[in-house]
Parts: C-alpha cells; structure tokens; sequence
C-alpha cells in the first residue's frame, strides 16, 4: 500500500522500496537497508542521495558510521507541493515554446494526417481538443453510442468538460439511436436516428478533426486532420440530423 502510493507520487520503485525500508526500521545502517529493501549494495547509497535530495530521508554519523532515517512522513506533502511549483513552472515554459513549436510543425513538409492513441490518454486529448475548438466557434458534432463510456472511464474529465462548456458556451450537436438515452451534457441539441443505424464507437467532428474513439480494450483513439475528410464527415451529419427525431 504505502510502495504503491509512493511511486504514484513520482518516487522510482527503488526509492519507494528504500523508503518503505526506513520507516519500520527507523535509524539504520545501508547493510539493514539493502536487506529490508532488497536493493543492491551498489545500488543503494545513489538511491538513499536521491531520497535525501527530495527531503525524505536524513542521516547521522555516529562512531564513524553513518545511520540513515525516514524524515517526519509530512515531507512527502511538501515534495508533492515542490512537484506542482515544478510542474507549473514547466506549464509556463512550454507555453511559451508551443508557438514555436507550431509554426514549425505547420511549415513542415509533411506530417501525419492521422494520428493513433492507445490508451486513456487518447479521449482525454479529444475532449480537451474539442473545447478548445469550440472556444474557436467550430461547430462541435458527434455520433454517440447508447452507453456513456466517458462517465465510466473519465467521470471527472468529462464533469470538467461539461463546466468548460457551460464557461464558453459551446453547445454539442448529438445523434444516437432511438431510446431513452439522455446526454449529461449542459449544452447539447439531441436528435434520435431510428434503431438501425448502428453506432459502435463515439465519432466526434469539430473544426478541422474528426476523432474516433473506441472504448473497447484497448482503448484506441484515431483522430484524423484532412480537409476533405472532415468536409465529407460534416456534410454525412448534417444529411443524418435533417432525418433525425428530436
């Protein structure tokens, strides 16, 4: 349990497992710790300086040996806040880069025009890409599935995107199949294809995108950037909302 929290935190395994280590052993030598810890010898002391670089452990030297310990377990609060003033201040910086970085990527000859994503990470990107494109004024549409896999898998990134919606006032143009199905969405038009249209995966078209996702394992994202793809995409919704029922 505590191993686990520690490198969801952002401690290697080794670290988490040394520090583990000094807590029930409490003020101890490296050869205790290798034991506990079942670390290498050579290994240890480069963990134990990374530890104490971090606030988390501290050291004595007594007799003309040095005893190691775990620093009060309140540290670890104020090495989570040092991460977030790193992380932040990362943030900054790569704002101010991405200009750059776009200007470049757009002069580039060629680039991909589609691009995968395996994994959570994928509609995580998609949903923040859409609100951005919203806040553009591109018209954001989609084709839904009759469960709502983005409320089981990502409940607070979607709760965040329905409030970034309220924020900017982008409303969604929504198709399902014929049901009871409702959209949790605060800013969605809603109309119902009959049952024979099928729809396995969330389809989402919005400015210049058109992003696929499929929820089944593995999670896998396609979004696709090409004009004339996204046109086409546009001009099937638009065919298949004149059709629809509210």
């Amino acid at each position: 349990m505590i191993k686990e929290t520690l490198e969801k935190i952002g401690l290697t395994p080794g670290e988490a497992e040394v520090y583990e280590a000094l807590v029930s052993l409490g003020q101890c030598t490296t050869g205790s710790i290798t034991k506990k810890a079942n670390i290498a010898s050579s290994k240890v002391y480069e963990v134990l300086q990374r530890l104490t670089n971090k606030g988390l452990v501290s050291h004595i030297i007594k007799n003309n040996v040095k005893y190691f310990d775990a620093t009060p377990p309140e540290r670890l609060l104020d090495f989570l806040e040092d991460k977030k003033d790193e992380l932040s201040n990362a943030q900054e910086n790569i704002k101010k880069i991405i200009p750059a970085i776009r200007q470049q990527r757009e002069s580039a000859k060629e680039r991909n025009q589609v691009i995968v994503y395996t994994g959570i990470q994928g509609p995580k990107i998609v949903l923040k890409d859409t609100i951005e494109s919203g806040k553009k004024g591109a018209r954001l549409c989609g084709y839904g599935t009759d469960e709502d896999p983005y409320k089981d898998y990502l409940p607070k990134d979607i709760e965040q995107h329905f409030k970034d919606q309220v924020k900017h006032n982008i409303y969604w143009y929504l198709l399902f199949t014929k049901g009871n199905w409702r959209s949790p969405s605060p800013r969605a038009h809603i109309r119902y294809l009959p049952k024979g249209f099928s729809m396995p995966v969330r389809t989402m078209i919005y400015g210049d995108k058109v992003a696929i996702v499929d929820f089944n394992k593995p999670i896998t994202t396609i979004i696709i950037e090409k004009k004339e793809i996204v046109q086409n995409y546009y001009k099937q919704f638009d065919f298949l909302w004149k059709i629809a029922k509210p």
